[in-house]
Parts: structure tokens; sequence; C-alpha cells
């Protein structure tokens, strides 16, 4: 790995930055939920957090299907063939749809979840209740997912940002009228959440599907029929990038089902340390995106090294900015929880979490842009391989013995989560020297 150029920084800059800030808008629709659900106690934050680690695991799932858009398309419009990038794009559409569907019967068997993995039955019964509604954004979230990497991969982030800085304006209007009953409104609670969620989402894929469908239409692309050729790509390049989101996402995922057999406290102070982690591991997630869209950019182009660079460009980009945040977890943990909660007891619980977070940002940032690179050159099989390793042969058995075998509680299983992180990003920079030396000593061929 060589460190970028000014210019090649710039340039990935130009398209990870407003990514980047898209991924922390949609960020803060959870931190908002949180700080509004954390008035009604460490209750309703456990059983957020523990339909959260259901839902969100299937439908990171199935954005992970939508991500051979990523490579597909952005090869495409880097060829200059706006058309077949559109094509793409359509075809993905009705891809979304059929998962979004599988994703939303998955949603059922939460209950039956919950019973065998011996959740806090008060915990449990709000987590159905949130679940019962948030189900439903599958539909508008995965459209939008493929209206935004369609109009990524063209360079195009100014309507998703209008459109997510709609959402969370209606976000948060209507988790204050809802949850607490304001403006003549029943006051609902969780599931009052939960309907302000959908209502943003709806919103937000509104807006981004009309500015991807003026694209299309500008694109000179027609509608001559479904072309199987075009799903199998999607799916050759999807199947596996879902498959490893669901793998890295259910870890932790599973580590908050595991936390929530502890009891409310433990499980809301695991959960706003996650949210924070989640909160900075936006940026590079962000930066991620934008990897594989400049990587597949450059090979459009038949410029290998030009797709070399920039994968180095956006790792530094990465590298940089979750060293940074590393520094702010470890210096004032306890001023980031109080953002959420003044509960003494929940604040005790997050705050050693916070420390174990600021030792595995570094690693969490390089795994997820690494996965962005080879995502970009074609290769999402071997992102899917060292999240099994990393996370489940390596990282959750180790959490599980030292958190409840060895009684360490939320500390040993966030231990598993830092090893997990460790390997994980090991195996992905191996795998990206090896992936990346061939385009380095020369352009594409082929």
């Amino acid at each position: 790995m060589r460190f970028p150029t000014k210019e090649e920084a710039r340039d990935m800059l130009s398209l990870a930055a407003p990514i980047a800030a898209l991924q922390l808008g949609m960020m803060l629709y959870g931190v908002v939920d949180m700080m509004f659900l954390g008035r009604l106690g460490p209750e309703a934050i456990s059983g957020v957090g523990v339909a959260n680690a259901v839902y969100f695991g299937l439908f990171i799932a199935g954005l992970g299907t939508m991500l051979g858009i990523d490579t597909l398309a952005s090869r495409a419009w880097g060829a200059g063939q706006p058309a077949v990038a559109a094509g793409v794009f359509v075809h993905a559409l009705a891809l979304a749809l059929a998962v979004a569907s599988a994703a939303f019967a998955a949603t059922f068997l939460a209950p039956a979840f919950f019973a065998l993995m011996r959740v806090d039955p008060a915990v449990a019964a709000t987590a159905r209740g949130f679940l019962a509604v948030v189900r439903f954004m599958m539909f508008p979230g995965l459209l939008f997912v493929a209206c935004r990497q369609y109009l990524q991969a063209q360079d195009v982030t100014r309507p998703l940002m209008w459109a997510v800085a709609l959402g969370n304006l209606v976000n948060a209007f209507l988790n204050w009228v809802l949850i607490f009953g304001h403006l003549g409104a029943p006051a609902l609670g969780v599931r009052g959440s939960a309907l302000a969620s959908l209502s943003a989402n709806v919103v937000m894929a509104a807006f981004v599907g009309a500015a991807a469908a003026s694209r299309v239409s500008a694109s000179g692309w027609k509608f001559h029929g479904w072309h199987r050729p075009v799903f199998v790509d999607l799916l050759a390049l999807g199947v596996p990038a879902g498959l490893q989101t669901l793998v890295e996402v259910f870890a932790f995922g599973f580590t908050t089902v595991l936390l929530s057999r502890l009891g409310p406290v433990p499980t809301a102070g695991h959960q706003i340390a996650l949210n924070l982690a989640s909160v900075t591991f936006m940026v590079p997630l962000g930066i991620s995106m934008a990897a594989a869209v400049r990587v597949g950019q450059a090979l459009g182009r038949r410029d290998g090294p030009g797709a070399a660079r920039a994968g180095d460009a956006a790792l530094s980009l990465g590298l940089a900015f979750m060293s940074t945040t590393a520094l702010l977890f470890w210096a004032v943990p306890g001023t980031l929880v109080r953002l959420y909660t003044e509960d003494a007891a929940v604040l005790a619980a997050a705050v050693p979490l916070i420390f174990i977070a600021a030792l595995f940002q570094v690693f969490d940032g390089a795994q997820v842009v690494l996965t962005g690179a080879l995502r970009g050159a074609g290769e999402t099989r071997l992102a899917l391989l060292a999240n099994v390793l990393g996370h489940w042969c390596v990282g959750i058995p180790i959490g599980a013995y030292l958190g409840l075998g060895r009684g360490w509680g939320p500390t040993g299983l966030w231990c598993g989560l830092l090893i997990g992180l460790v390997a994980t990003s090991g195996i992905l920079f191996t795998a990206w020297r090896a992936r990346s030396a061939p385009l380095r000593a020369a352009a594409v061929t082929s």
C-alpha cells in the first residue's frame, strides 16, 4: 500500500465526503430515536435495541444484495455507457422488491428467536411491539438503497443529501409527537418511534426515486424486457456481499441478544456504546462506498493502476478518520454517554464499553473500506470469508467464553468483538494486497 498524493486524496474526498455525510445523516435517525427513547427508561432502549438487532440484520443483508449496483453501474458509467447503467438499476429495483418481501417475511420469526435466546420477557415484549411496525420499512428502505447506489455510481449525491435531511426532520418531529402524545396525538411510546421511522423512510424513498427516474429518462434507456444475465451478474456480486453484511451485522446483533440475558441496564449500556460506534462507522462506510465507485470507474476506463491508487487512497482516509475518533472515545467516554442518558447505572455500564470501542475503531474502519475496494474490483466472496472466519470462528466464541463463561459480562463480549475485527481486517488487508498487485503492474487488458 502507498500513501495517496494530494490529487488522489482530493478525488476520493470529492465523492467520499458527501457519501459519508449521507451515512451520518442516516445514522442520525438512530441517534434521535435513542435520545427520545432514553426518556422512557432502560427497558425502552433495550427493547428497541434487540428489535433493531433483528431488523437491521435482515435489512443490511438485503442492502448487501444491492451492492452489485456499485460494481456494474460504476463500470458502465466509467466506460461512457449511461443506458447500460440505467438498465442495471431497473433490474436492481425488481430485485429490491423481491429481497424486501423475503426479509419482511423473516421478521415474523423474531418472537421464536427471542424465546430461544431467552431474552428478558419485558425486553422481548417491547421488541415485538417495535418490530411489528418497522418490518414495513424493508420496502421503502431497500428501494432507497437501490436508487442511492445508482446515483452514487454517477457521482450524483445532492438529491440523496436533500432526501436524508428531509427524512431526519420528519423523523424527529414525529418522534416528538408520537412517542409522548403532543399536538393531540396518542402517546404511543416505542411504537410511536417506529411509526416515525417508517414515515421518514417513505419520504426518502419517494424523493430519491424521483431523482433516479429522471436520470434513467435522460440516459436514453428503453425497456425491452427483463434480461437474465443482468440479474445473474447482480446476484453473483450481491449475494456474497449480502451474506457478508449479514454475517458482520449479526455478529453485533447476536452479541446484543446474548447481552439481553443480563437484564435491561447492561443491554442499555451496550446499546448506547454500539450506537456511538455505529455513528463513527458511518464515515468509513461512506468512504467504502466511494472506494467501490472509484475503483469500478477506473476499471471501466481500463485503468488498473488508477483502480489500485483509488483503493489505497480510500484506506488512508478511513484509517486517518478512525484514529481520530478512537482518541475522542478514549478522552471523553462519559460525556458521550450523557448525550443519551443521565441514568447512573446505564452510564456505568456503557463507559467501559466505550473504551473497548476506542480500541477497535481503526480495525473496523479498515475492514469496511477494504471491503468496498474489493467490491469495486468485482471481488465479494473474500469479504464474506473474512467475516465468517474473523467474527464467527474467532471473535464470537472468544467473546461468549469471556463474557458468559468467565463472568466478564459485557466487557468480555465486547473483547470478542474487538478480536473479531482485528482478525477480519487482517485477512482483508492481505486480500487487497494480492488483488491490487496485478492492477498496479499494468493497465487492465480485459
